[in-house]
This record gives C-alpha cells, structure tokens and sequence, in this order.
C-alpha cells in the first residue's frame, strides 16, 4: 500500500512536469539552463544549506518547549537524513518519517520525536502564512486568518502558552527561512538573466511553499512548478524561465541532501 502511494505520487509529479514541459519550448529551457552564471547558483546553495540549519535551531527550540532535548549536531544530522529521505518521498511527509526515525533515537520515544516534529512543521506554516499576509493584500485577509488558526491550534494541542519566548522564536525563524527561500529564487533567477525582481518572488515563492506542503507528489515535484510558472506568468515572467527557476529550487534541493547521503553511509558502515 505504501509502495502504492509513492508510485501514485510520483505519477502525479511525472504527470504535471510533462504537462508544463509540453507547454513550455524546450529548447528555450535548455538553452537558459545553458546559460546559467555559476556564481548566483553557488550563492543559491550556500542559502539552501543555511536554511537547513536554521530549521534544525527551528526545531530544536519547539523540541525544548516540549521538553524533549535534541543535541544541535543530532538535530542537524536529522534534518539533513529527513531531507536526503525526502527526495524519494511524498513531500514533506517522507522527510519527516526519516527525521523522526534519526530524533527517535536520541529521545528515546517516537510519541516525542513525533510530536516535536509536528510542532515545528506548524512553527513553519504559521510563519509562511504570515508572510503572504504581509506581502500579497489580495490574500492577506486568509492568510491572517489561516495564521491564527494554525498558532490556536498549535497552542491548544501542545499546550504551550507558558512558553511564549520559544515559540515566538521558533516563528521568527520560519519568517527567516522562508525569506531566504524567496532570495533563493533571486539568485536563481538572475543565474539565468531573468528580469524579475525580489518583490515577485516574495509574491509567488510563499504560496508555492504551502502548496508543497500538501502530500500529492514527491517531494513538490511538479506542484512547485506548476504554481511557479502560473503566478510568475501573472506578473509578466515568460513560462520557460519561471519553469528553468522552479526546476532550479528543485535541483538546489536535492544538492543539499547529499550531506544526508553520506551520514546514511556512514551509519550503514557503523
């Protein structure tokens, strides 16, 4: 059944790139991939990785708050295991069945492990939310109204109000992160010589984050695209460099996993 739901999945994304692929000349989305400054791209990365380690403080402090101790270099190797896994599975879910594998281990409880994970996935929805508040007025009503949803709910099921200074840092850092994930964007974009500015990126990025987030494909595979090539478009970007900046976030991605591949080398020789 599993099995079943990650071929599923995996389909779903196959399908929409191939649709998105079909529409868009290839040839202009190879011949920008061609073109691409190296400089932008490294800065890019060296972004992704930063965001990475800002979500293993992330979950640290919701971890605490619960009062399960995560070691930094124990949290950080499972974000870095959690996204490798993730490659493979259905979005967010897959990398987070990996992360709490690796955190199970050091807390010595799953209930634990999956409850701090759950914490900090919805630190980072809620901080996603309040960014498309703030910058999209067209969804800002909605999207304020999903943060206080999401930030009731958070405090109700983990009850945390005692700790207000842990969980309001926690949130500023999903606002950090997802900042950083739009800057991605930037870079990757000018990698390519598109003319688009941060302020567009800040307008399409946050709302192709919390469309990765629903579990329909492999790791947003496919759904991150199609967004990204509909909203760009809205705001003038040509389909074949939305899709080349989209495959890039994607590309960029699956580059920092690889950490994750040699700590599960590592403990396979252990």
């Amino acid at each position: 059944m599993r099995w079943g739901t990650a071929l599923l999945r995996g389909a779903v994304s196959a399908a929409i790139l191939a649709v998105l692929l079909a529409r868009t000349p290839l040839d202009e989305v190879l011949e920008r991939a061609a073109g691409a400054a190296p400089a932008p791209l490294a800065a890019a990365l060296a972004l992704v990785l930063l965001m990475y380690l800002l979500v293993s403080v992330r979950w640290r402090l919701v971890a605490r708050a619960l009062g399960a101790a995560l070691p930094p270099g124990a949290a950080l190797r499972a974000v870095f295991l959690g996204l490798f896994g993730g490659q493979l599975l259905p979005t967010t879910v897959g990398s987070d069945v990996v992360r709490g594998w690796a955190a199970a281990r050091h807390l010595g409880s799953v209930p634990r492990a999956a409850a701090s994970i759950l914490a900090d996935r919805l630190a980072g929805l809620i901080g996603v939310c309040v960014l498309v508040a703030a910058i999209n007025l067209a969804l800002g009503a909605a999207a304020l109204a999903a943060s206080c949803a999401l930030l009731a709910g958070f405090l109700y099921f983990f009850k945390l109000p005692s700790r207000p200074v842990p969980l309001a840092a926690a949130i500023l850092l999903a606002l950090a992160i997802h900042v950083l994930h739009v800057f991605t964007a930037s870079l990757s974009a000018a990698a390519y010589g598109v003319n688009a500015s941060p302020a567009l990126w800040f307008a399409v990025l946050p709302l192709a984050i919390i469309a990765c987030a629903v579990p329909i494909s492999i790791n947003g595979w496919g759904v991150r695209e199609a967004v990204v090539v509909t909203l760009a478009g809205t705001h003038g970007v040509a389909a074949p460099d939305a899709l080349v900046v989209s495959l890039t976030l994607g590309l960029l991605n699956t580059a920092a996993s690889l950490p994750g591949a040699v700590l599960l080398l590592v403990h396979d020789r252990k």
